[in-house]
């Protein structure tokens, strides 16, 4: 089982959210304990602030995982359009 950490700015990105899309990015968001195990998940090839994502809906959640340490590091939530 994996620990989720948050970035700092990630707080601001959820605060932007619509309570109606935020409950079920945060359940989404808990999922990733069981990583890699889930199957919304893509490895990301060319993007320059995360290795992977997770599909929420029309959202996405853009995290790093750190095998050695057990860790998941949420780095960017938003909509789609945004978030690349």
């Amino acid at each position: 089982m994996f620990e989720i950490r948050y970035a700092k700015s990630v707080n601001k990105d959820l605060d932007k959210l619509e309570k109606q899309h935020l409950a079920k990015i945060k359940k989404g968001i808990e999922t990733l304990r069981e990583f890699p195990d889930i199957s919304n998940i893509k490895k990301l090839s060319a993007h320059p602030l995360a290795d992977y994502r997770l599909r929420v809906g029309e959202y996405r959640v853009l995290f790093d995982v750190y095998w050695d340490e057990r860790i998941i590091y949420i780095l960017k939530v938003g909509h789609r359009s945004e978030v690349y």
